[in-house]
């Protein structure tokens, strides 16, 4: 627990150190200080620009370090939220995601550091009392993560990613976003990309949900747990199919 949360604690540190805008003039009002804080990015972004698009099939080898890609994965995972005056609800989802892996700081897996983006992500399920739900990537903000070496037992790498998604449930007339990060966290991957790895999770504490439609209202639900499981690469029909598919 202690080396978690002194991960966390440097990753925020960053944040704070690096990813607000800088205002020309210092804040002098209340909105103006608002503004800033939209600005805020969570990480950098991965130039994706010349990398080669990763589709099945694809041999992943064990502990070694893969050139910068973007890889087309299969994604599930399985979220619990509550939503008050409600209930609770655990819901089952699957889907995919496209990770973006920028060009490794070294060849060699123990000392190799590598910037990742989630570029898209859409995950579909369901349950009696919410209907359906689709789960996609919010695109006004980054996504950004880092593959990493741990100094703890595990043999492993490290990622965690600063995650903003869309929760669509139409049935319940919603539509919500987080506006803290939902921090995946993998702690022992034994490959690049984790392939068939269904050790994920988010470290979360009811992380708030708000209404898209009233983003500066109350919280209108919360997610109070998260697990998930990357698995093998999809074909680019399969990848197609999953980011077009509608709710």
């Amino acid at each position: 627990m202690y080396e978690v949360g002194s991960q966390l604690r440097e990753f925020l540190r960053g944040l704070l150190d690096t990813s607000v805008s800088k205002p020309s003039t210092s804040p002098s009002t209340e909105r103006d200080a608002g503004a800033v804080l939209e600005a805020r990015e969570w990480g950098p972004r991965v130039n994706i620009a010349g990398l080669r698009e990763n589709f099945a099939p694809q041999t992943v080898q064990p502990f070694t370090v893969a050139p910068a890609g973007i890889d087309n994965l299969g994604l599930h995972s399985t979220d619990a939220f509550i939503i008050p005056g409600q209930g609770e609800y655990t819901i089952d989802f699957k889907g995919y995601f496209r990770v973006a892996r920028d060009h490794p700081t070294t060849n060699d897996w123990a000392t190799s550091e590598i910037l990742v983006n989630i570029v898209d992500l859409k995950l579909f399920g369901s349950h009696d009392a919410t209907g359906n739900i689709a789960v996609s990537l919010n695109q006004d903000r980054v996504s950004t993560g880092q593959i990493f070496q741990t100094t703890g037992p595990q043999e492993g790498k490290a990622c965690r990613i600063a995650t903003a998604v869309v929760f669509d449930v139409p049935k319940l007339g919603m539509s919500v976003f987080n506006k803290e990060p939902i921090l995946l966290m993998n702690r022992g991957i034994k490959s690049i990309p984790p392939v068939d790895d269904p050790s994920g999770h988010a470290l979360l504490f009811n992380v708030p949900l708000f209404d898209r439609n009233n983003p500066t209202g109350k919280a209108v639900a919360y997610l109070s747990s998260l697990r998930y499981g990357a698995d093998h690469y999809l074909s680019e029909p399969e990848a197609r199919a999953f980011r077009t598919r509608g709710i």
